[in-house]
């Protein structure tokens, strides 16, 4: 099976970039109500302005660098590599491949390919992969690729994506609920084969 994956807040820890802000930007954000995916709307910064801040500051490397790896990852990606081809696929741009690639390469992740947006918008990836599972924390990204690709969608649960699901959408909060779904999900396909 072809697995698409988001990298942050998925294969990261969702508390590390609001860990970092706190600690280096001196915020005081309550993780456990952060009700938003987008971090400019804990500062008084538009979008645009935070992150022209961000990457002519350093922190948006730093956050990636400093990210720590969501629990029991490692062992399940590796699980995963033996009998499925894993696609990182990022809204993060390509200007912060390197570090990307270093981070990953650090925590010794495998992956078979890692495909930088730049935007939200996963979409046509998921199309141009042939991807048949996709693996996701931010709300509108797992909604928006259910619907306009009706593969199964896997939402890691965090504060800011509490809304109701539709039907292949399915909220899990461990790595090991992820491993477990996609062992269904090949059984699935495989009794739909014969």
């Amino acid at each position: 099976m072809r697995i698409g994956i988001d990298l942050d807040g998925t294969v990261t820890d969702p508390k590390s970039c609001f860990l970092y802000m706190n600690e280096s930007l001196g915020y005081s954000i309550d993780y456990h109500r952060a009700t938003e995916y987008e971090l400019h709307t804990y500062t008084t910064m538009e979008q645009h302005e935070f992150w022209k801040f961000m990457i002519e500051e350093g922190h948006e490397e730093a956050i990636y660098r400093r990210s720590l790896p969501h629990s029991d990852v490692l062992d399940v990606l590796w699980e995963l590599k033996q009998q499925h081809h894993l696609h990182y696929v990022t809204a993060r741009s390509e200007a912060v491949r390197p570090v990307t690639e270093e981070w990953i390469t650090q925590h010794r992740l495998p992956l078979d390919s890692l495909v930088m947006t730049g935007s939200h918008d996963k979409i046509n990836v998921v199309k141009d992969l042939s991807l048949e599972l996709f693996m996701e924390d931010r709300y509108e990204n797992a909604i928006s690729i259910h619907e306009e690709t009706s593969i199964p969608v896997l939402l890691f649960d965090a504060p800011y994506n509490r809304k109701t699901l539709p039907e292949g959408v399915t909220r899990i909060s461990t790595w090991c609920e992820a491993h477990h779904h996609v062992e269904q999900l090949e059984k699935k396909i495989v009794l739909q084969q014969r």
